[in-house]
């Protein structure tokens, strides 16, 4: 056990009360915890995925729309990692009860892809958008979770090492055709905005007007005929919602 991992296991034995196992699979062992004195929640994550590079790249670095990276260590059969908890529920929960209104719907979603834009700027693509791994909290926030599957960009690589994503939200490319790129995840987006304001994927139907042209540009299988970037999708998006204000309930 190297000194790091030691600092962490005595850091939460002195400090924290492990309150229930979130997740156990041969994967990925998900703890929540609980300071004992101030009650604030974090989470210890056990991955056989060795994305060390990824969490050490976020590690301290602050977004609203990302959990908060406390501490990162690699050991011998995987990664640890220790991360802010969000409270709230999951967005596909909110969904199972109905579509949302587009006010709501769109505020979510530039909240996302403020979470994106911040990843990729750090050349991380997450890999994994989809209603379970966000987090909408108390305020009205939505927070983009669970970097497990995400990767490094680089534009000396052709592929994929690891074909991962969630059949119906991955883009072609995540299954051995091309390395993911912002658009990888930008395909990603399209399928979750037309699922948040449908209840459908933009495959069967996309809404009428301009956000519908726009959710089938995300969703291209040819990538360069995709938003190349988070900043191009959300200029289109604030021009659509300026014509079209709308307020959003939260």
């Amino acid at each position: 056990m190297s000194r790091h991992e030691e600092y962490i296991n005595e850091l939460l034995e002195e400090k924290y009360t492990l309150e229930k196992s979130l997740k156990s699979s041969e994967y990925m062992q998900i703890d929540l915890y609980s300071h004992v004195e101030s009650g604030k929640k974090l989470l210890k994550l056990l991955s056989v995925n060795r994305n060390d590079d990824i969490f050490r790249r976020l590690c301290g670095r602050k977004c609203p729309n990302l959990p908060l990276i406390y501490e990162v260590c690699a050991f011998e059969k995987g990664l640890c990692v220790l991360e802010e908890y969000i409270e709230g529920r999951q967005l596909s929960e909110i969904l199972a009860e109905g579509t949302l209104s587009q006010g709501d719907a769109l505020s979510y979603f530039f909240d996302i892809c403020s979470a994106l834009s911040f990843l990729h700027a750090h050349s991380v693509i997450h890999r994994d958008v989809k209603p379970a791994n966000i987090i909408i909290t108390p305020d009205g926030r939505a927070v983009l979770i669970d970097l497990n599957s995400s990767r490094e960009y680089s534009s000396e690589v052709d592929g994929d090492t690891v074909n991962l994503g969630t059949p119906g939200y991955a883009a072609p490319e995540q299954f051995g055709i091309h390395q993911s790129t912002p658009a990888t995840d930008i395909y990603a987006l399209g399928i979750l905005l037309n699922e948040m304001l449908l209840d459908i994927s933009p495959i069967v139907k996309t809404p009428e007007g301009r956000l519908g042209k726009i959710i089938k540009k995300c969703i291209s299988s040819q990538i360069s005929e995709r938003y190349q970037s988070i900043g191009e999708l959300t200029n289109d998006l604030e021009a659509y919602r300026r014509k079209h204000p709308i307020k959003a309930k939260k």
